[in-house]
């Protein structure tokens, strides 16, 4: 698949996406509250759909999550989980991981027991040199909001204490997500984060980063390099405890 080809189909993704999010919207005349319930119903039917698919979709996401050169594993316990994450610390002699704030990643307890092993610990509260460290991080550990399993994609929102930057500047990065978090596509993707977004009383965030693989670069003759640009690999853990 050629670059522009490989534009096309996404931008085609997004369109029809939103166009079946725009069948939920209001008509000429027709109050904002039958909107409203309209896309209510629609997330309702996605969800619903997702969890009924939910291990076809995993088995999809997986499949095309190592097609394109990432690794998947799953863990049936938060010890499970935990132990991958110190293989993959251990086999790139780790001294320095970044990581994300919040439940996912503190409920497997990353930081303090890696650090018992002498491994230092990165988050953004870090200070005004949270970029730098970052950037000569080993490893950076994130969770995710969504994957898509028609791509094998990563969806992340950035949030305070969940910087893009964790994701993109170590050379290894490590995503933890659940179950309930992957969805079949894009079509399911954005009218999920409008009604978030409502939800919470904010506007869709721009700040949205997609992750389909470990990083990729050709130069003008089409040859392939992984990881000039993002990290070399890309280790997703599902944590179904």
């Amino acid at each position: 698949m050629t670059a522009r080809t490989a534009r096309e189909e996404i931008l085609g993704d997004i369109k029809r996406a939103l166009h079946r999010e725009g069948k939920s919207g209001p008509v000429r005349g027709e109050a904002v509250a039958s909107a409203a319930s309209q896309h209510e119903y629609l997330v309702s039917e996605i969800r619903k759909n997702c969890e009924q698919r939910r291990g076809e979709l995993i088995e999809q996401f997986e499949s095309e999550l190592t097609r394109i050169g990432g690794r998947f594993h799953a863990a049936a316990t938060v010890e499970a989980a935990f132990q991958y994450i110190e293989q993959v610390a251990s086999v790139r002699e780790a001294r320095t991981i970044v990581a994300w704030e919040g439940p996912i990643i503190d409920g497997i307890d990353v930081p303090r027991r890696l650090g018992e092993k002498g491994i230092q610990f990165v988050t953004e509260t870090t200070g005004p040199e949270f970029i730098r460290r970052t950037a000569e991080a080993d490893v950076g550990v994130s969770g995710v909001d969504y994957a898509l399993a028609d791509t094998g994609t990563l969806v992340l929102l950035a949030r305070k204490g969940q910087a893009r930057s964790i994701s993109l500047l170590p050379p290894v990065h490590i995503a933890v997500m659940r179950p309930e978090q992957v969805l079949s596509g894009l079509s399911d993707l954005f009218p999920l984060l409008r009604g978030e977004a409502k939800a919470e009383g904010r506007d869709l965030s721009s700040a949205i980063t997609f992750i389909t693989g470990p990083s990729r670069t050709a130069d003008i003759e089409l040859t392939l390099v992984v990881g000039v640009h993002g990290p070399q690999q890309l280790h997703v853990v599902l944590l179904d405890d």
